[in-house]
């Protein structure tokens, strides 16, 4: 975990945590960002160059500031990305679970990069866009593709905010496992 933890207003050292976030551009990365960092929706696309979101959660009574980094998914931006990854977390892999191309991209582009920078740090891969699937049109062309989705989770807005809550504490227990491994905890990111 990063140890270069901020002073509170009450005076309380707060720990935090570099998490960034990688994704071709427009999957739904920045909208997932805004959701969980300020609890807005934006209200049309507006491509991301590299955004910094602030948000603070408890865990163990303790607070930790998450640090989230929306990086652009856009080729022109693959020099300055890699940048992104010093000193990081945790990486968030995104994909448009209404575009095949993007989940493609996954395994073609975004993981072997995050490895290649980012040999030891945990990565999460986050399916985004899961409301478009109820989109009758765009349905009708997936199908039309044979890329129809089996099958999903159908959660409503006001359990977004539970689960990815209740998932950021694990994925914050896994990182403070992560680093307090002797053999890792001294190895710089």
């Amino acid at each position: 975990m990063t140890q270069n933890g901020t002073v509170a207003g009450n005076g309380t050292q707060t720990d935090s945590l570099k998490i960034v976030i990688v994704g071709d551009g427009g999957c739904g990365k920045t909208s997932l960002l805004m959701v969980y960092a300020k609890g807005d929706f934006p209200e049309k696309y507006a491509p991301s160059v590299f955004d910094k979101y602030v948000t603070t959660v408890s865990y163990g009574g303790k607070d930790i500031q998450l640090n989230l980094y929306d990086t652009a998914g856009q080729e022109d931006y693959d020099r300055l990305r890699p940048l992104s990854y010093q000193e990081v977390n945790l990486v968030v892999i995104c994909y448009d679970v209404t575009n095949p191309t993007s989940f493609d991209n996954v395994t073609i582009k975004w993981y072997p990069e995050v490895r290649h920078f980012c040999r030891d740090v945990p990565i999460i891969l986050i399916g985004c866009k899961t409301d478009l699937r109820k989109d009758k049109e765009k349905m009708r062309k997936l199908r039309a593709l044979d890329l129809a989705p089996i099958t999903y989770l159908q959660v409503g807005v006001t359990f977004i905010f539970i689960y990815l809550t209740d998932f950021l504490s694990k994925v914050i227990y896994k990182i403070k496992t992560f680093t307090s491994t002797p053999s890792l905890k001294n190895k710089s990111y």
